[in-house]
């Protein structure tokens, strides 16, 4: 668990969660009906949940984040929180006689205190930070630091595909093999130095924030694990229930549209959202990452 996250999370001080308010109303939160938060996160969904007198299971990988959440939520009831891979849903909801329930959130990505943890290799601020990225270091094995040191180059160009155009991709690949043939690499520096001269054709942001976002995304299984969590979400559903997903990037964002399109094609969901229901102007200026974020909801029927 890293205690610099925990310590700086005092009451009133958490980073926020996105779209809370989006996020009750889409979930059509009653008093006693049982929802799954399937990323706790720093516990903003699942208070604002139990506010409304839900009950709420919570599911994160990371155990530091879990530790926020159980401080922020000890003045609860009706609420659990479990350690795990939220690809396991079905397991987890049966094994602690959760389901089925009312409604699921999603809400993808990291959060704020990831970002700016300057130890575990997500932010750039910490050059000499290793480059890890990994969610839960007790489960997860490969480091970010060991695909660029491992991977073909068509794996690497395949990996940064996830958020690179294919001209882009290949030319960072290149890099990385360039770098490890001089030495392994190892760090955020290291990272930081193969992404100099990058373009991207996004003017204002950093040439290293798509790589990296990429490597992450690599490094947890992410887009895998979404693919293979919604039809087991899904079928966690009570008839009428609904399915909320919050995600910040484009391939997030097509797994999610085209499951609710299948569903709704075989007449087993109805979707609510046919464009992504976006953050307000005031949330945005208060937290950048609502910048990006996109809501979708499907209703099982």
């Amino acid at each position: 668990m890293n205690k610099k996250i925990l310590a700086s999370q005092s009451p009133g001080k958490y980073h926020e969660s996105v779209m809370v308010d989006e996020v009750i109303k889409s979930l059509h939160v009653e008093k006693g009906l049982r929802y799954i938060d399937c990323t706790a996160g720093n516990g903003g969904h699942m208070e604002a949940i139990l506010k409304m007198g839900g009950q709420v299971l919570g599911i994160d990988l990371d155990p530091a984040m879990l530790a926020i959440s159980q401080k922020r939520l000890e003045k609860f009831k009706g609420f659990k929180l479990v350690q795990g891979n939220f690809v396991n849903i079905d397991r987890i909801a049966r094994n602690n006689n959760w389901f089925p329930v009312n409604g699921i959130l999603f809400d993808l990505g990291v959060s704020n205190i990831h970002l700016k943890d300057l130890e575990r290799g997500f932010s750039f601020e910490n050059p000499e930070a290793l480059l890890d990225m990994r969610l839960n270091p007790d489960t997860q094995n490969v480091k970010g630091s060991d695909l660029l040191n491992i991977l073909r180059e068509d794996q690497l160009e395949d990996l940064f595909s996830i958020s690179l155009d294919p001209g882009a991709a290949k030319w960072i690949t290149g890099r990385v093999l360039h770098s490890r043939m001089e030495k392994p690499i190892e760090t955020v520096g290291d990272m930081l130095e193969i992404c100099e001269g990058l373009r991207t054709g996004k003017p204002g942001m950093s040439v290293a924030t798509l790589p990296f976002l990429a490597l992450r995304i690599a490094v947890n299984s992410e887009l895998i694990n979404l693919k293979e969590v919604l039809p087991k979400a899904f079928d966690l559903l009570k008839k009428d229930g609904r399915l909320v997903i919050i995600s910040f990037h484009s391939g997030e964002d097509k797994i999610v549209k085209d499951f609710y399109k299948e569903k709704a094609g075989i007449g087993e969901g109805r979707m609510i959202t046919f464009a992504p229901i976006r953050a307000g102007i005031t949330e945005v200026d208060l937290n950048r990452r609502a910048r990006s974020a996109k809501m979708r909801i499907v209703q099982k029927l």
